[in-house]
Protein backbone atom coordinates (compact mmCIF):
# COMPACT_ATOMS: atom_id res chain seq x y z
CA UNK A 1 0.00 0.00 0.00
CA UNK A 2 1.40 3.41 -0.91
CA UNK A 3 1.99 5.78 1.99
CA UNK A 4 0.19 8.52 0.11
CA UNK A 5 -3.03 6.52 0.42
CA UNK A 6 -2.83 6.22 4.19
CA UNK A 7 -4.65 8.53 6.59
CA UNK A 8 -2.02 10.49 8.50
CA UNK A 9 -4.15 10.36 11.67
CA UNK A 10 -3.17 6.72 12.01
CA UNK A 11 0.38 7.83 12.77
CA UNK A 12 -0.47 10.41 15.44
CA UNK A 13 -0.39 9.81 19.18
CA UNK A 14 -3.74 10.72 20.74
CA UNK A 15 -1.95 11.85 23.91
CA UNK A 16 0.61 14.34 22.53
CA UNK A 17 -1.15 14.81 19.14
CA UNK A 18 2.18 14.56 17.34
CA UNK A 19 3.63 11.98 14.99
CA UNK A 20 4.38 8.79 16.95
CA UNK A 21 7.83 8.58 18.56
CA UNK A 22 9.00 5.07 19.50
CA UNK A 23 5.49 3.71 18.82
CA UNK A 24 4.12 0.94 21.00
CA UNK A 25 0.83 -0.93 20.76
CA UNK A 26 -0.97 -1.77 23.99
CA UNK A 27 -3.07 -4.96 24.38
CA UNK A 28 -6.29 -3.36 23.06
CA UNK A 29 -4.46 -2.50 19.82
CA UNK A 30 -4.18 1.28 20.19
CA UNK A 31 -0.75 2.83 19.58
CA UNK A 32 1.03 5.61 21.45
CA UNK A 33 4.48 7.12 21.85
CA UNK A 34 6.37 4.99 24.38
CA UNK A 35 7.03 8.04 26.58
CA UNK A 36 3.43 9.30 26.39
CA UNK A 37 1.77 6.06 27.50
CA UNK A 38 4.38 5.50 30.22
CA UNK A 39 3.76 9.01 31.59
CA UNK A 40 -0.01 8.46 31.37
CA UNK A 41 0.23 5.21 33.30
CA UNK A 42 2.61 6.63 35.93
CA UNK A 43 -0.29 8.80 37.14
CA UNK A 44 -2.24 5.65 38.06
CA UNK A 45 0.69 3.48 39.10
CA UNK A 46 -0.44 3.26 42.73
CA UNK A 47 -3.86 1.84 41.72
CA UNK A 48 -2.37 -1.18 39.95
CA UNK A 49 -4.90 -0.88 37.11
CA UNK A 50 -3.92 0.69 33.81
CA UNK A 51 -6.26 1.76 31.04
CA UNK A 52 -6.22 2.80 27.40
CA UNK A 53 -6.77 6.55 27.02
CA UNK A 54 -8.95 5.93 23.94
CA UNK A 55 -11.17 2.93 24.64
CA UNK A 56 -10.68 2.78 28.46
CA UNK A 57 -10.02 -0.98 28.39
CA UNK A 58 -8.20 -1.84 31.63
CA UNK A 59 -5.10 -3.97 32.12
CA UNK A 60 -3.64 -5.48 35.25
CA UNK A 61 -0.75 -5.94 35.69
CA UNK A 62 0.82 -3.12 33.72
CA UNK A 63 1.54 -4.35 30.16
CA UNK A 64 5.13 -4.70 29.02
CA UNK A 65 5.73 -2.28 26.14
CA UNK A 66 7.84 -3.13 23.11
CA UNK A 67 8.50 -0.84 20.18
CA UNK A 68 6.27 -1.58 17.19
CA UNK A 69 9.00 -1.79 14.55
CA UNK A 70 6.68 -1.92 11.53
CA UNK A 71 4.75 1.15 12.65
CA UNK A 72 8.03 2.86 13.53
CA UNK A 73 9.36 2.20 10.02
CA UNK A 74 6.20 3.65 8.48
CA UNK A 75 6.48 6.78 10.64
CA UNK A 76 10.12 7.14 9.56
CA UNK A 77 9.00 7.00 5.91
CA UNK A 78 6.41 9.71 6.59
CA UNK A 79 9.13 11.88 8.11
CA UNK A 80 11.26 11.41 5.00
CA UNK A 81 8.33 12.46 2.82
CA UNK A 82 8.00 15.61 4.92
CA UNK A 83 11.65 16.41 4.28
CA UNK A 84 10.88 16.16 0.57
CA UNK A 85 8.33 18.95 0.89
CA UNK A 86 5.19 17.08 1.85
CA UNK A 87 4.80 18.67 5.28
CA UNK A 88 1.01 18.57 4.97
CA UNK A 89 1.09 14.79 5.52
CA UNK A 90 0.42 14.96 9.24
CA UNK A 91 -1.02 18.45 9.68
CA UNK A 92 -4.32 16.78 10.53
CA UNK A 93 -3.26 15.85 14.08
CA UNK A 94 -5.62 18.08 16.04
CA UNK A 95 -7.64 17.47 19.22
CA UNK A 96 -10.98 15.79 18.61
CA UNK A 97 -10.11 14.48 15.17
CA UNK A 98 -8.43 11.25 16.24
CA UNK A 99 -9.93 8.04 14.93
CA UNK A 100 -11.53 6.01 17.71
CA UNK A 101 -12.61 2.37 17.74
CA UNK A 102 -15.74 2.75 19.84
Amino acid sequence: MALGLLDSEEFCCSICLDLLKDPVAIPCGHSYCMECINDYWKKNDNLGVFSCPQCTETFSPRPVLNRNTILGDMVDKLKKLELLGNSHIYDNCIPGDMTCDF
